[in-house]
């Protein structure tokens, strides 16, 4: 898959996509080579998921955080004069 093309994807069409390979892995017809280019395109893809993940993740906790809290205990009020 180019890489133009899966950056274009949006991330539920990485999943259904994600979930295509693995039944064409499980396909007793599908041959090696073929079984080899598609766990490639599965692991990018499985790559670019676990990165948007991670960002959506730690939006969450910025949103969900109390003010003045930080991963690192630092406090991020501003300075009031």
């Amino acid at each position: 898959m180019a890489n133009e093309k899966r950056k274009e994807m949006t991330f539920e069409a990485k999943l259904s996509r994600m979930e295509e390979i693995s039944k064409a892995l499980s396909d007793p017809a599908t041959d090696l080579q073929q079984a080899v280019t598609l766990y490639e395109e599965g692991m990018t893809l499985a790559k670019d998921v676990d990165a948007e993940l991670s960002k959506i993740e730690r939006r969450i906790e910025i949103v969900t955080s109390k003010p003045g809290e930080s991963d690192m205990g630092v406090i991020t009020e501003p300075y009031q004069i």
